[in-house]
């Protein structure tokens, strides 16, 4: 085994543990919903209910963004700081892609169904 070549066993084994403990940190993380939001909406029956709901899930979208954002950025770390010779760096990538896919949507749902509270604390006023 030449010099190069012994180097690259363990610096292969270190890119593999560094890509499963970047992955096992993002595959835990996934659009989620507001906490407690399941028994705020049962028990909405005011304009204030549902302007808090509202509120909760307007907050939830900036923290999807937020997430979004992070994963955009980190796809970009891992599209320039890697060479092509690196294996996993197109699955990272991907990954973080379409976690950023994942959290984007969450944004837009979360902004419609605050909007939709938003109509309902409206029409309960009347």
């Amino acid at each position: 085994m030449s010099r190069d070549q012994r180097w690259l066993v363990p610096g292969a084994g270190a890119l593999l543990a560094a890509a499963i403990l970047t992955l096992a940190s993002c595959a835990a993380e996934k659009p989620t919903k507001p906490a407690g939001i399941e028994q705020k909406i049962e028990a909405a029956r005011t304009p204030g209910d549902h302007e808090e709901i509202a509120s909760l899930y307007e907050q939830q979208a900036g923290a999807d963004k937020a997430a979004a954002e992070r994963h955009q950025r980190l796809a970009g770390i891992y599209q320039r700081s890697w060479t092509p010779k690196a294996g996993g760096q197109a699955y990272l990538v991907r990954h973080c892609n379409d976690l950023a896919r994942a959290y984007q949507q969450a944004a837009e749902d979360n902004l419609a169904l605050a909007q939709w509270h938003r109509q309902m604390a409206a029409e309960a006023k009347k």
